[in-house]
């Protein structure tokens, strides 16, 4: 099985993993499965998201997820993700995580998504390169 099977059967019966299928739980296992990895099953999807949200070089992927599940929110996306939002949330994190899986499988897939990233990073007024 692949981890985009794998990720899909957990999102759908997320109780044979002994998770409550919340946002939070979900990244707490995708952090379990990453490190369980020797942190190489995520790398680049911080880098992938970053140019997406056109900010947030400091934050951490689950963060950035929020920033893309509620558009034009600046403060409360983890309330909202726990709340009345989680679907939305949660929703967006398999989403992304599924197609960022399927563009670093691709040739080049992972160096792509890096020159992306520092394309990003070079063009801000903040980058003294």
């Amino acid at each position: 099985m692949d981890l985009r099977e794998l990720f899909d059967g957990i999102r759908r019966r997320p109780q044979l993993y002994g998770l409550d299928g919340s946002y939070h739980d979900y990244c707490v296992f995708l952090l379990g499965v990453d490190a369980g990895n020797d942190g190489g099953l995520l790398t680049g999807f911080t880098e992938s998201l970053v140019p997406r949200v056109g900010t947030g070089a400091n934050l951490t992927w689950t963060s950035l997820v929020l920033h893309l599940a509620f558009p034009g929110r600046t403060t409360g996306w983890r309330d909202e993700a726990a709340g009345d939002g989680r679907q939305v949330a949660v929703d967006q994190l398999f989403a992304l995580l599924d197609e960022f899986l399927e563009r670093r499988a691709a040739p080049g897939g992972t160096a792509a998504i890096f020159d992306e990233y520092l394309t990003w990073r070079r063009a801000q007024p903040w980058h003294h390169g």
